[in-house]
């Protein structure tokens, strides 16, 4: 989840910090700058997002089952190849093959074993290309919802925040807009796949 928000400039994090820090701040989120104009601003904790919107932890729920899937089949694979060569060396060993058929064997194994490599590491780009598109895919939704729930709360700035690695390390409370933002979220997704809302 931390890649999902590192998209989101570390300039704009330090200057909203600072203009936090040389604002007047009053019960609406709206800040006064030392110019006189004002602005209203928010914050979304990533962290919190993460644990409970249920789009993200669907799709990382399907992904993990996914890879669980891909890394069994792979195991079963490698595992199998070990018990030909295994089957091989004892054959070789009790003179059940000759030397050549022994060496044709492993030949083939060897290029099966290559296959199986490719195989992994094919799965592993695909894994990372996919796990790519799924923190896009997020962050769309993210984004898109915010631009319909600031059409109501008409924020200037909404930060995001988590509880390690923020460039934000402290904020008022009254800023902290996650619930709700969760709250619409999850009730936006539930009524697009027809799930009962909580």
């Amino acid at each position: 989840m931390k890649r999902l928000f590192s998209v989101i400039s570390i300039a704009t994090l330090f200057a909203a910090s600072f203009l936090l820090s040389n604002c007047n701040k009053d019960k609406n989120n709206e800040v006064t700058a030392t110019n006189g104009s004002s602005f209203k601003i928010a914050v979304v904790k990533t962290d919190t997002l993460a644990e409970v919107y249920e789009y993200y932890n669907d799709l990382q729920t399907a992904l993990m089952l996914e890879q669980q899937d891909k890394e069994a089949d792979l195991s079963a694979r490698y595992k199998s190849l070990q018990t030909k060569y295994l089957k091989i060396q004892r054959d070789a060993q009790n003179r059940m093959i000759t030397p050549t058929s022994a060496q044709a064997k492993q030949k083939k194994l060897a290029l099966e074993q290559q296959k199986l490599q490719q195989d992994q590491q094919n799965y592993q780009s695909d894994m990372m290309d996919k796990s790519q598109k799924m923190t896009l895919q997020i962050l769309d939704s993210i984004k898109n919802y915010l631009r319909i729930y600031n059409k109501e709360h008409h924020y200037d700035m909404i930060l995001t925040s988590d509880t390690i690695g923020s460039n934000i390390l402290l904020f008022d409370k009254k800023y902290d807009i996650t619930k709700d933002v969760i709250r619409g979220l999850n009730k936006r997704y539930r009524a697009a796949t027809g799930k009962k809302d909580k």
